[in-house]
């Protein structure tokens, strides 16, 4: 989960969830973070993003293990044994 920073990280409230008092960029069910866009894997609030996501190493083997989910490989290699 992404932690969000109080005064720094601007987050539209819909994209926030809050455990413990501590305030968190929502997620998906699959775990994906709600500002990613689902088709496209980009950020749709990249130009506010949180403070750790503009940290992140983009291009790293976390984030492409990330972008490439188990559900995500699955769903590829079963549109591919579809089409062929």
């Amino acid at each position: 989960m992404v932690e969000l920073r109080a005064e720094v990280d601007l987050i539209p409230e819909s994209m926030v969830a809050e455990y413990g008092g501590v305030r968190f960029m929502d997620q998906r069910g699959d775990g994906a973070c709600v500002a990613l866009d689902p088709v496209s894997r980009l950020c749709t609030i990249y130009d506010i993003r949180p403070t750790v996501c503009r940290q992140f190493d983009r291009g790293s083997a976390l984030c492409r293990s990330i972008l490439i989910s188990p559900d995500a490989v699955r769903r590829l290699v079963s549109a591919a044994s579809l089409s062929a």
